[in-house]
């Protein structure tokens, strides 16, 4: 059920900024709760959290053309650890 809920990680610049801090971003499944994200990272990866933070990124209109078409939208999770843990997520992924 971990991987169901857990997508992929965000791994750019300034996500990757933000594991100093113990903060981790991931795209989640859109119908998951907070507590769903924090068990299955803590299952997957071994790790306690400490709060989860949710975004939703809605989809923005494109034309191609003459039709016009809606990206899907995403759900961001950002899940700080409590300190003393770290994932790796280069070589977890």
């Amino acid at each position: 059920m971990n991987k169901e809920i857990l997508l992929y990680p965000i791994v750019t610049e300034k996500s990757m900024s933000l594991t100093s801090d113990g903060k981790y971003q991931f795209f989640v499944v859109r119908n998951s709760t907070k507590p769903e994200i924090k068990d299955a990272v803590e299952k997957m990866f071994n790790v306690k959290v400490g709060d989860v933070n949710v975004l939703k990124t809605h989809g923005k209109k494109r034309m191609r053309k003459t039709s016009v078409g809606i990206t899907p939208w995403k759900k961001k999770a950002i899940v700080s650890l409590l300190p003393g843990y770290k994932i790796d997520i280069i070589t977890s992924a």
